[in-house]
């Protein structure tokens, strides 16, 4: 059956095109003037026309968390952030205890079961092979460090481990960086404590990627009384390191969205939600980040996640609508790039070719926007979602 979306502003990779968009079996077949016989016609009423949004690094939403989360709790996870524009996510782990972590990704494993063209398509661990001189709101009692054997064990008995963060700068952390890329596993520098140098040296190792820019990582410091670059320092140097950002308004104020964005450029930033178990939940809500059972006790205040002594926040309350109207603010409406950094670079950053940009081709991941850019119809894989 083939639909057809007319009166739309198609936003492509690099421009807006007006006409409409064609689609059957899930693919697109035509963009712009399309003359082409439909069985269903959705008029978007002059609204812009964008692909799904990608969160490659979501903790959970709706009170769930992925740390302990069931196969049909994790669907109630993604079906929250789909009713919210992702179309396409990784399902992300924190530093806690083996057993209970590896649990969580036989878990996984059983969703992918139950759910083969779920909008979960792998994992992300995020950790325990952490600095716990840049924890965060992680907690330090389950960091560790990198192990190159372990993770070739993991990668085996769960492959759908598709990206990893870990401190490179730990005992054992550049042989673990080469071992990830070597499986096929976007390696990111997260809660690093790395400086200018071990950055250059971990990108050199096979990490590829700065997981939330600013968070869990120096910038300029000072030893002897002269000034040391930092990690935030070495991600704008390398012209090759990706950056993801959580764009909630929140863990990074309009002013630095503006220089990353400036800087770094919309082809290498990817906007994370960083969404843990709060997500959805309103101000002066109480939860836990983590498992219940060992995870630790945040607030949400001020739209955001934070520990209760308020030292840090705790993750993010974000979906992903909110970071393309965040960052629109920060930047301007300038819809082919805030696209680029939802959808086609996270896209690109994990491999996932068939996705992430309103293309011939292309998955009919859609999204239809009006002009505040709030969701108006939810398109997956063809399908438009209630």
């Amino acid at each position: 059956m083939r639909t057809l979306i007319k009166n739309a502003n198609i936003v492509t990779p690099d421009k807006i095109v007006k006409g409409g968009c064609a689609f059957s079996d899930g693919i697109i077949e035509s963009i712009g003037e399309c003359e082409l016989n439909s069985d269903n016609v959705i008029d978007a009423c002059g609204g812009y026309v964008v692909p799904g949004f990608i969160d490659i690094h979501c903790h959970g939403g709706q009170n769930f968390d992925f740390m302990d989360a069931t196969s049909e709790q994790m669907k109630k996870i993604a079906d929250f952030h789909l009713s919210h524009g992702t179309t396409t996510m990784l399902a992300t782990t924190l530093a806690g205890n083996m057993e209970e972590t590896e649990a969580s990704l036989r878990e996984f494993g059983i969703y992918k079961k139950n759910n083969p063209d779920g909008t979960l398509i792998g994992l992300h661990l995020e950790g325990p092979w952490l600095s716990p001189l840049q924890c965060g709101a992680q907690d330090v009692r389950y960091m560790r460090n990198p192990d190159s054997e372990e993770l070739k064990r993991l990668k085996k008995e769960f492959p759908y481990i598709l990206r990893v963060s870990a401190a490179p700068e730990l005992e054992g952390g550049k042989e673990f960086g080469v071992t990830g890329d070597s499986l096929g596993i976007v390696m990111s520098a997260a809660h690093t404590d790395a400086d200018f140098d071990g950055i250059i040296d971990a990108y050199n190792n096979g990490y590829r990627m700065l997981t939330h820019f600013y968070s869990g990582m120096k910038g300029v410091t000072r030893k002897n009384s002269f000034r040391i670059a930092g990690a935030v320092e070495a991600g704008y140097y390398l012209d090759g390191m990706d950056v993801e950002i959580i764009a909630d308004g929140r863990h990074l104020p309009k002013s630095l969205l503006k220089l990353i964005y400036k800087i770094k450029g919309p082809d290498k930033i990817s906007l994370i939600t960083d969404a843990v178990r709060a997500a959805g939940l309103p101000d002066g809500s109480e939860s836990v980040i983590g498992s219940l059972k060992n995870g630790m006790p945040i607030i949400v205040e001020d739209q955001v996640a934070k520990l209760p002594d308020r030292q840090s926040f705790a993750g993010s309350t974000a979906t992903a609508d909110r970071l393309y109207r965040t960052m629109a603010d920060a930047i301007g409406k300038d819809l082919p790039a805030l696209s680029r950094m939802s959808s086609l670079t996270p896209a690109r950053v994990m491999g996932f070719n068939d996705r992430g940009s309103i293309e011939k081709g292309k998955r009919a991941d859609i999204l239809i926007l009006n002009e505040e850019l709030e969701i108006q119809k939810i398109i997956l894989k063809g399908e438009v979602i209630k």
